[in-house]
């Protein structure tokens, strides 16, 4: 369970976030270095607070500090969230495209953590379609996002984001156990694509396949979703084709 924080502790949280990106804007401007002394006169805060901060700013990689002159410069943190920012917004014309063209639910999703996260969706057009969200959140081991997203991965890491045995079992057809999904897996590895046929949801089919996305900070994958009435071979075949070619596309957008 979250904790609630007071109202103090609140406003608490407030101020040093602040302080925080006071400090970070400080190096955006026309000081590319500075020493935590320099930071504590152009603040005006005391210098025990600016070492805190830096301190834990530097633990997560927005400063760095240089071994042999001690000041302080932007780190990568910023640069890894410039890949989550530019991302959907390339992705989402080709998977309007997609969505128009084939009336089916389209979406482009990452993993964080243990989670699917969506990170953009577009619906189709058929009158019996299904509906996602940017910022939902599913699990990896019942979606073709999320085998999709886990075969990007070695099988170590695969391993420990799909989480502990037994997986909880969303319907007869989800894979609970670790071998049946990594057999799974080494299938998409092999083929290129993932489905997961009312794994998730019974009458729910996915499938997803790999975007080539080398400035993501993990794997990303794009999927379609329909009805199970909709998913036979062929249509099944053309989707994938759809699919591996809106992938291409959005991978072409950011060159």
């Amino acid at each position: 369970m979250r904790k609630q924080l007071s109202q103090g502790e609140n406003k608490g949280s407030v101020g040093t976030l602040s302080r925080g990106l006071d400090i970070l804007e400080l190096f955006a401007g026309g000081s590319p270095e500075l020493t935590q002394t320099e930071i504590s006169d152009r603040l005006g805060l005391p210098v025990p607070t600016v070492h805190r901060l830096v301190r834990l700013l530097t633990e997560r990689g927005w400063l760095v500090r240089d071994s042999a002159s001690r000041r302080l410069r932007l780190g990568l943190g910023a640069a890894r969230l410039l890949p989550a920012v530019r991302l959907p917004d390339l992705a989402r014309e080709p998977l309007r495209a997609l969505a128009a063209r084939t009336g089916e639910t389209v979406n482009l999703a990452a993993l964080d953590g243990s989670d699917v996260l969506y990170l953009v969706s577009e619906t189709g057009t058929h009158l019996l379609t299904l509906r996602s969200h940017v910022g939902l959140r599913l699990p990896v081991h019942s979606t073709a996002l999320g085998k999709c997203l886990l075969a990007q991965l070695d099988d170590d890491d695969a391993r420990a984001a799909a989480g502990d045995e037994p997986y909880e079992a969303l319907t007869p057809k989800t894979l609970t156990s670790w071998d049946r999904l990594h057999a799974n897996l080494e299938r998409v590895r092999r083929d290129g694509v993932a489905h997961s046929r009312e794994e998730f949801e019974i009458g729910l089919h996915s499938i997803a396949v790999p975007v080539a996305w080398l400035d993501a900070d993990g794997p990303v994958a794009v999927n379609v979703s329909l009805p199970s009435s909709r998913a036979g071979r062929e249509a099944t075949a053309r989707l994938m084709d759809d699919l591996r070619a809106t992938a291409g596309a959005i991978t072409g957008a950011a060159r």
